[in-house]
């Protein structure tokens, strides 16, 4: 686990007001991220992690390698209140309680017999994440599917 103030953004999305973004600095940050094989796993809370006037950025950010993420599959990140400082604190959450007793997800061809079960599915998948909303990709697929089987469990 790396926790840091970065100074730079991963992508212009992660940016309001200001300079136009370095994308020089966006790709060497990403490429630093990728060769270290290091993952930003989401996160809950705003979208920015540090302001100044009315430039807001996310520079602060919780990265994970891939034994911390199979060994704390629960883990998330929030990005708390600011109080004093112009960052954000960062909290990151463990529960690897379920560690032991990860089931992965299974369909079940009686579910098919359910007359509802496509509705089910559809208002699961096009149901918002929230307090999930800014993650994407793999993680954002997890989520749902985690949803997904607790509606139909």
């Amino acid at each position: 686990m790396v926790c840091w103030d970065f100074n730079c953004i991963t992508n212009v999305s992660e940016r309001i007001g200001g300079k136009p973004p370095n994308f020089h600095a966006m790709e060497d940050f990403n490429d630093m991220i990728f060769s270290c094989n290091l993952h930003d796993i989401g996160f809950l809370g705003n979208g920015f992690t540090w302001n100044k006037g009315t430039m807001w950025k996310r520079l602060d950010r919780i990265l994970f390698n891939d034994q911390w993420i199979s060994s704390f599959q629960n883990t998330h990140i929030e990005h708390l209140t600011r109080t004093l400082s112009d960052h954000s604190p960062l909290l990151a959450n463990m529960n690897n309680t379920s560690i032991n007793t990860f089931q992965p997800f299974r369909f079940l061809n009686m579910w098919l017999l359910d007359d509802n079960f496509d509705n089910i599915v559809k208002s699961n998948w096009e149901a918002p994440l929230f307090p999930f909303d800014n993650v994407c990709g793999m993680t954002k697929f997890w989520f749902k599917l985690k949803r997904l089987k607790q509606k139909l469990a």
